[in-house]
């Protein structure tokens, strides 16, 4: 293993697609401000990571967002509100990242220069746009066609200098990355996939995906990185209330073991914007 790169989706539990915002928004209950102990994780195991923003959360926890900043974490965007890139137009999709860049940029006064489509759901007109806005990477593509949300992000005319990486020109794209199984593509690397797995099998599909990638990238969120309960709606059926709460409980001691395994492996852990500078790209 090469290079590691642990993402973070900065966003609340109420931004899961499958749940209704403005009813769990009411409830009051918040899991961003329980992010320091991950941060602390991160700090003791010497990891920087990149944190993908949802702009609407961004004023509300500029404290955070400043924190995360000062111990040498990136940070980009996750869009305005978390709704699918999928149900936008061009034009509005570009309107909204305009307001949603300006929006983290006040709360931190820092630029920012990278992306990631909620539920990565990136198209390449939209990827287009995003560049023309003077973004200078994203991270939205995943194979993993038995997802009905999940977009397989065409990068037509995009090298590939590195395993999960695309370039074309001063752009890149980092791939998340899935398992191939046979016909089907199993994502590994993070979400409900890495809650749902004991460590014991994560480790063994881990050392079957070395045989096929040398890179790997990580994603959570911070309701995964939690114990605070969630005030799930009654009315949630179980399979979707499993999908939500599957594996919270231990999951900060599971990603220390994956990071550490990682490491043991060989892999180097940085930022996306780290690994542009050593491409002599910022």
């Amino acid at each position: 293993m090469r290079r590691a790169w642990l993402t973070v989706d900065l966003e609340e539990w109420y931004h899961l697609d499958y749940l209704d915002k403005q009813a769990c928004m009411a409830t009051g209950v918040r899991v961003m401000p329980d992010l320091f102990e991950f941060l602390d994780l991160l700090d003791e195991e010497g990891v920087k990571a990149t944190f993908f923003c949802v702009a609407e959360v961004a004023e509300e926890n500029a404290d955070i967002l400043m924190e995360l900043l000062r111990r040498g974490h990136a940070l980009g965007c996750h869009g305005l509100d978390h709704t699918r890139l999928t149900d936008k137009s061009v034009a509005q999709f570009q309107e909204e990242t305009i307001v949603a860049r300006r929006m983290i940029e006040k709360a931190t006064g820092r630029p920012v220069n990278g992306y990631r489509a909620s539920c990565f759901t990136m198209e390449r007109d939209k990827l287009e746009a995003l560049r023309a806005l003077g973004f200078t990477y994203d991270s939205s593509k995943i194979l993993f066609a038995q997802h009905p949300l999940y977009r397989n992000l065409d990068l037509a005319g995009f090298e590939k200098p590195e395993d999960l990486v695309y370039a074309d020109g001063d752009f890149t794209e980092y791939e998340i990355p899935t398992l191939n199984i046979g016909k089907y593509s199993l994502p590994i690397s993070g979400g409900g996939y890495m809650r749902l797995f004991p460590y014991w099998l994560l480790k063994l599909l881990l050392r079957l995906y070395e045989k096929q990638h040398q890179n790997f990238t990580i994603y959570v969120h911070p309701f995964e990185l939690t114990r605070r309960a969630l005030p799930l709606p009654k009315d949630l059926g179980f399979m979707t209330r499993f999908r939500c709460l599957v594996g919270r409980r231990g999951n900060l001691k599971k990603l220390r073991k994956v990071i550490r395994y990682l490491k043991k492996r060989g892999a180097r852990f940085e930022t996306l914007e780290q690994d542009r500078k050593e491409r002599g790209l910022e």
